[in-house]
């Protein structure tokens, strides 16, 4: 990402998180472009009608293509329509029409969308729970199935992809004590899993959980990880919670002022200093990386 200044890469990764869930089936498809990007929540209708019309006898008529919030309402009406649009979505394999019907139903997130979800994705097949946790991105933890359902897949679930898709759904939400403890436990737990991408996630979700001291704690165990992606995770960590220390703080100069780090992670790191009271001392190390980096990643 040249170029990119530190905050806006910190931002990118906040970004991410927060809408991750709502794109869950596009996860292990990084080749094919966003499907928002194709107007999904129409496609595959489009696409039918489109045929039909081009069917012999078929109507010249061009009527106006059903909208989003048609189909929407049609299947919050219809029963019978929603019911067949939920089959689909369990047995379509064209990335497209998945992209749209995911759209449609997260749309619809009514009760049978939820139920039908949650059915999904405790599937003994990779692939259906992947699209169960899709569908799931339209409910908030809040609801009581949903938060089981996602508590038992942090703990049972092995594949990292579905772990951080997971994870990924862990909107913060009023919720009491009792409730939102099952679901920091099994963060706490998977801030020191083997796969880099899984601890990143589960840093900026706890981030976004935690508070006080256990803030501090884990972010400070994670900008001192091995991997890049698990750092900079922290960082954005720090961006967005009240955490503030002294190991803090020298753990991000130390980031930005390591030449072996990436531009955009020094650049990151810069901007989470600017939330921070420097001394004499710290500030003179704070101005070398600073002129260390492109004037445009500066932040200055």
């Amino acid at each position: 990402m040249p170029g990119m200044n530190g905050t806006k890469f910190v931002a990118s990764l906040l970004l991410s998180a927060a809408t991750a869930g709502a794109i869950g089936y596009q996860l292990g498809r990084r080749d094919a472009p966003p499907a928002q990007a194709r107007d999904p929540a129409s496609l595959a209708m489009r696409e039918k009608l489109q045929r039909d019309r081009a069917m012999p006898g078929a109507t010249t008529d061009r009527a106006p293509l059903p909208s989003h919030e048609a189909e929407v309402a049609r299947a919050l009406r219809d029963p019978a329509y929603l019911q067949r649009l939920l089959a689909q979505y369990r047995t379509e394999s064209e990335p497209d029409r998945k992209g749209a019907l995911l759209a449609l139903l997260l749309g619809v997130a009514n009760p049978d969308v939820q139920r039908f979800a949650l059915d999904l994705a405790r599937s003994p097949d990779p692939a259906t729970r992947r699209d169960g946790l899709a569908l799931l991105a339209a409910f908030s933890v809040e609801d009581a199935p949903v938060r089981t359902l996602l508590v038992d897949t942090l703990d049972r679930e092995r594949d990292p992809a579905l772990l951080r898709q997971a994870v990924d759904l862990l909107i913060p939400a009023p919720l009491p004590r009792e409730d939102a403890a099952p679901m920091l436990d099994a963060l706490s737990r998977l801030r020191t899993h083997g796969d880099p991408g899984v601890r990143a996630s589960s840093v900026l979700q706890s981030a976004q959980w935690e508070s006080g001291t256990a803030v501090e704690e884990l972010l400070h165990r994670a900008l001192l990880d091995p991997e890049p992606q698990v750092r900079d995770a922290a960082v954005a960590g720090v961006l967005s919670s009240a955490a503030r220390s002294d190991r803090l703080k020298d753990a991000l100069l130390e980031m930005a002022s390591n030449p072996a780090n990436a531009q955009e992670q020094r650049a990151a790191a810069v901007s989470a200093l600017h939330g921070f009271r420097l001394d004499r001392a710290d500030h003179v190390l704070y101005r070398q990386a600073v002129r260390a980096l492109p004037a445009d990643d500066a932040g200055t």
